[in-house]
């Protein structure tokens, strides 16, 4: 009953909690920044994981708003509009990839995205898929949205009679890539 009663209100609230979330990341993240708590390079690296979520996020939105069925809203709307709620998400894409760096800097401390090192990037695609099934979860039981499967996005598993595809997991498989070695490239250039 309690558990019941828990996804209710998180369903009446989905975007409300979900754009909340993204405002609590970005104070974070500023605040962090100007009591100098993180470096100039954690900083780039969240403006990196923002950048490179707006790559899937805005033509997201965009689907949508041309009505092109590549995902649908289960229960509740995106209370922002194009393109502000793709703008929202890419937030939360800065703070995933930077609890990424997190567990990157855990084994590697402090020589972390120096050089190609296969275990960083191997830890960078394992958080990548663990926090991106998380999320497809909670966003298909909390009542937000879910991608509709067809022949290049086929349904992985069904959750409550809502399907879990491959879509998502493939955009943070290849942008844990993406996102490894530019930040290579920015702490060579940093350190120049």
């Amino acid at each position: 009953m309690l558990f019941s009663n828990f996804l209710i209100f998180i369903s009446e609230n989905f975007f409300i909690i979900d754009y909340a979330i993204a405002a609590v990341i970005l104070i974070a993240i500023v605040l962090l920044f100007v009591f100098k708590k993180i470096t100039k390079f954690v900083l780039y690296l969240f403006l990196l994981g923002f950048a490179i979520g707006l790559l899937w996020e805005i033509p997201l939105g965009l689907a949508r708003e041309l009505e092109i069925p590549i995902a649908t809203f289960s229960g509740s709307r995106p209370i922002a509009p194009f393109p502000i709620h793709g703008i929202i998400h890419s937030i939360w894409d800065g703070g995933i990839f930077l609890i990424g760096v997190g567990f990157i800097r855990l084994y590697s401390k402090e020589n972390y995205f120096s050089n190609f090192n296969i275990k960083e990037l191997i830890i960078l695609e394992i958080w990548g898929q663990i926090q991106s099934l998380i999320i497809e979860i909670s966003s298909i039981l909390g009542g937000g949205w879910e991608y509709i499967p067809c022949w290049w996005n086929p349904c992985l598993f069904w959750m409550n009679g809502h399907a879990f595809t491959l879509f998502p997991q493939l955009v943070w498989f290849f942008a844990a890539i993406l996102f490894y070695f530019i930040a290579i490239k920015i702490k060579v250039n940093l350190e120049e």
